[in-house]
């Protein structure tokens, strides 16, 4: 009896994961050429809302664990900058060190991942202002910027404390504007989705 529920609970929870990453690809998809998104009467109540959103954090659908394509982190990109008592710049950092494609790679795959997370929260906040919401919902909003922030200050802190003369450092969670807003033989226009300023401790 207890393998069957766990077969089902894990058939369920696997068949969530492809809804979300077909919906989310169709929204996407909907919102960009239509300029609003597709309503579904039975499906509607499926895709991460104010009643599933919990659920869909905790569990990491809403992640999609990777089903969105492999491009999809290739325009969002962290950047790190040393500076001195002065403000002046003594190094600047896009790599944080890292030589390998692979570890290339995965942090590309990173920074997409804050900016979901940066995006995702931002949805949340909606939700906190548009309804009445519990507490349980202002905490979780709380924590995951706090959680941001946290992330932007370890990204640049080891190598601060070894670069002479650092004071301070900032990190910048940067997307490029996509190809097809772009004016032809231009150059690309950066974006700061999230920046964070830290003394050297």
């Amino acid at each position: 009896m207890k393998k069957r529920l766990f077969i089902l609970l894990f058939s369920v929870h696997l068949l969530l994961v492809f809804f979300q990453a077909l919906w989310a690809t169709i929204d996407s998809y909907w919102i960009y050429h239509y300029n609003e998104s597709p309503y579904v009467p039975v499906l509607i109540h499926l895709k991460q809302n104010s009643h599933t959103e919990l659920y869909y954090l905790m569990s990491g659908i809403n992640t999609g664990y990777g089903f969105y394509g492999i491009k999809a982190s290739s325009e969002k990109y962290l950047k790190v900058t040393f500076l001195d008592s002065s403000e002046n710049v003594l190094k600047s950092d896009r790599y944080f060190g890292l030589s390998t494609s692979n570890g290339v790679s995965r942090l590309k795959g990173f920074a997409s991942y804050l900016a979901n997370h940066i995006g995702e929260t931002e949805k949340m906040i909606e939700i906190d202002t548009s309804s009445v919401s519990s507490e349980n919902l202002q905490e979780i909003i709380q924590f995951r910027k706090e959680y941001i922030s946290k992330v932007l200050k370890w990204l640049g802190k080891n190598e601060a404390s070894n670069i002479s003369n650092c004071v301070s450092y900032k990190v910048d969670l940067l997307t490029i504007v996509p190809e097809s807003d772009r004016q032809f033989n231009t150059k690309p226009k950066l974006y700061v989705i999230q920046k964070g300023y830290f003394p050297v401790q």
